[in-house]
């Protein structure tokens, strides 16, 4: 699975730099109809993502009430929240200050890539704990 999310990542970045680069060499009408599809092609990536997600999980009953994984991607999915609004804020900051489009487009696919990484990061950390019996002590104080 998680090669396969890497593989559309990889295919969606090259995609829209590939149109990016479209935009910035093509007229008025050229830039407007590749930045319309650089804003499909983030739509695609994300929805690219879920559906491997979910058939991953429809495959492994990983999602199931009352599961080990349901119950790790919950604690992981909180925390990460936290470190959404925080990217989140910086990433409208630097995009405010810049003014710059290009250089948005970046700073927002390095912070959609950064709130991922955070979630596996914390997903790994909680998967960690419980295995390692760690968890166990820490709801039982």
């Amino acid at each position: 699975m998680k090669k396969q999310i890497a593989v559309i990542f990889i295919a969606g970045i090259a995609a829209m730099a590939a149109l990016l680069a479209w935009a910035n060499d093509a007229g008025p009408t050229g830039e407007l109809i590749a930045r319309v599809l650089v804003a499909v092609m983030m739509l695609s990536v994300i929805l690219g993502v879920q559906l491997v997600k979910r058939t991953h999980q429809r495959k492994t009953l990983s999602q199931e009430d009352g599961s080990i994984e349901k119950e790790m991607a919950l604690k992981a999915q909180s925390g990460a929240y936290i470190d959404a609004l925080v990217i989140m804020a910086l990433a409208l900051a630097v995009v405010a200050v810049s003014g710059a489009s290009s250089f948005a487009l970046i700073v927002i696919v390095a912070a959609i890539v950064l709130l991922i990484v955070s979630f596996w990061v914390r997903y790994q950390l909680e998967k960690r704990l419980i295995l390692t019996g760690a968890g166990d002590e820490e709801s039982h104080s």
